[in-house]
């Protein structure tokens, strides 16, 4: 039986949502709760490889779409939305950044920070820097493309290059969405409608800021009617889940 890669490479943008979805409600079982999490030492390792992986996934994946769209003649952004993705990239990425910051110490070898000691300059700018140059990665133009790109090539890459943003985006989104954000609203009063209207305005407001620039290599592709559909079935998906979280509480 021949796997069908003409169905799979349309529906790439939908592959990679409802995997993203999935794969972060299965962590969220193995680790039931941030703080088991938070405290382990493991945590700032979890933070690097899901950061690590992220940034391969955008180096291989930039050079296949941008090569398609200029095929296409596509490459077209509406500036206010960019802009949204952009503020929104670049705050996950310092966050991730400042949060995977023990691991890297580790493996480089330097002594590990104190705690509780005032945040320096240096290391604030640097992880400002780094966040700065990691959305420049996944937000720069295309460029000149060579034509000796193979369509059997430019396949291959794409293809690792979704298995590890799927991985890297699914770490990133247990750690932020399914157990930070989410985790909130047991500590949120639902005692009236409008409570409960202030919440989904929150919720929809964060589900965005932070889902949609992780996504942005398939957003410029995947802009049709029917992709924002799906994404607003899966928000309503994670919506009741909180909502059974909370009332669990």
């Amino acid at each position: 039986m021949s796997v069908p890669w003409n169905s799979i490479k349309q529906n790439k943008p939908a592959i990679f949502d409802w995997l993203v979805f999935s794969i972060s409600i299965l962590m969220s079982l193995i680790f039931p709760t941030l703080q088991n999490l938070a405290t382990s030492p493991e945590f700032s390792g979890w933070m690097l490889a899901s950061l690590g992986l992220y940034t391969a996934g955008l180096w291989l994946k930039h050079r296949p779409v941008h090569y398609r769209l200029a095929k296409q003649g596509k490459e077209q952004t509406n500036f206010f939305i960019l802009l949204f993705l952009l503020i929104g990239h670049w705050v996950i990425m310092v966050a991730a950044v400042m949060l995977s910051e023990d691991a890297f110490r580790w493996i480089v070898g330097l002594p590990p920070l104190p705690k509780y000691k005032p945040e320096s300059a240096f290391r604030m700018f640097t992880g400002i820097f780094t966040a700065a140059l990691l959305t420049w990665l996944a937000f720069r133009p295309g460029g000149k493309h060579k034509k000796s790109l193979t369509e059997k090539y430019l396949f291959r890459r794409e293809l690792a290059a979704d298995i590890v943003l799927i991985c890297g985006v699914s770490m990133l989104s247990f750690v932020f969405w399914e157990e930070s954000i989410l985790s909130t609203m047991a500590t949120m009063r639902m005692d009236s409608i409008g409570d409960i209207c202030m919440l989904f305005v929150f919720l929809s407001l964060a589900y965005m800021l932070f889902y949609m620039p992780l996504r942005y290599l398939y957003l410029i592709e995947d802009h049709k009617r029917q992709a924002w559909r799906r994404l607003l079935l899966i928000f309503i998906l994670i919506l009741v889940r909180g909502l059974f979280t909370t009332l669990r509480f």
